[in-house]
């Protein structure tokens, strides 16, 4: 696996389709804080709207434009024109996912709304800005997420069988394109995903994903990216604004969580995995990055 593929991995992010929203005339939906490890989306199929962030910015949703909100914040949705109050949308059964309709059948606003669920301690969600608005992608076209976008409508209309399951898998390949789609537009200037942009850094990086449990030194660090000991180190923490044994510690710590979560291996082999000598310092270091011991957060799980 490349470095964001591991990154997704690591992060466990799965999808959901929750419904579809048709709306005429004027209207607003508030959309409170998600709990940590959620994030919403939304696909504008149709028409256009507007979105209050919590900072004041305010953007311009068109026909195609997929928004994702990585940390959850809250925010504001309207119709174009004069404000209105909030008002709660009619419920319908239709289809794989229910429909929320205000006004009559003519649809001026037809929109997909969704969650990713990951890893609340994730790297990959961490270094994600505030917002991420990619436009014109899911309009009538070719490429993979106008394809995606189309499959998802078209399962979203109809009732077959098994098309929650799918939905649901769909919604998580969703994730990965809209990352894709991201960075190709522009890759961050710091950060883990900054690391990604460099080549010889991208090295070290690559390899401390590969191998958390492995016993990393400057020296070993240093001879993958190809650079001095003290050229690496100075260039290393200037890109991810942290040292390597900070991001190393973090790659750890998700790995452990997955396994946690996903293994039935003891907390002593999880440690092991992970490259801890000792279950109490592997202990130590998941409490500080999670809030929680281990044991207590995998009965929890």
């Amino acid at each position: 696996m490349n470095s964001i593929d591991t990154l997704i991995a690591l992060a466990n992010v799965r999808g959901s389709l929750d419904l579809r929203c048709q709306f005429q005339g004027g209207w607003t939906l508030e959309h409170p804080q998600e709990a940590l490890g959620m994030a919403p989306y939304h696909i504008v199929l149709a028409g256009q709207c507007r979105v209050e962030l919590p900072d004041g910015q305010r953007l311009h949703l068109r026909a195609g434009d997929v928004l994702l909100l990585p940390e959850g914040s809250p925010h504001v949705m309207r119709s174009p024109g004069r404000r209105v109050p909030a008002i709660a949308p009619v419920v319908e059964a239709s289809g794989a996912v229910p429909v929320h309709r205000l006004g009559d059948r003519e649809v001026e606003l037809d929109m997909l709304c969704g969650r990713f669920f990951y890893n609340r301690a994730s790297m990959l969600f961490a270094a994600l800005p505030q917002y991420l608005l990619i436009p014109g992608v899911a309009a009538p076209g070719e490429g993979p997420l106008a394809a995606l976008v189309a499959l998802l409508r078209g399962e979203a209309d109809g009732a077959q069988a098994g098309a929650r399951s799918l939905l649901d898998a769909l919604s998580s390949a969703l994730f990965t394109l809209m990352l894709r789609a991201y960075l190709d537009s522009a890759l961050p200037q710091s950060g883990t995903l900054a690391l990604l942009g460099d080549k010889r850094l991208g090295r070290a990086w690559q390899a401390m994903l590969t191998d958390p449990a492995h016993q990393w030194n400057i020296d070993g660090l240093a001879q993958a990216a190809a650079m001095s000991r003290a050229t690496f180190m100075r260039a290393f923490v200037r890109v991810a604004g942290v040292s390597p044994w900070a991001l190393l510690t973090r790659v750890r710590m998700e790995r452990a969580f997955g396994l946690l979560r996903h293994s039935h291996l003891s907390l002593s082999d999880i440690a092991a995995e992970v490259g801890y000598q000792s279950q109490a310092a592997f202990s130590k270091k998941f409490k500080e990055a999670y809030g929680e011991a281990p044991g207590k957060l995998r009965r929890q799980i």
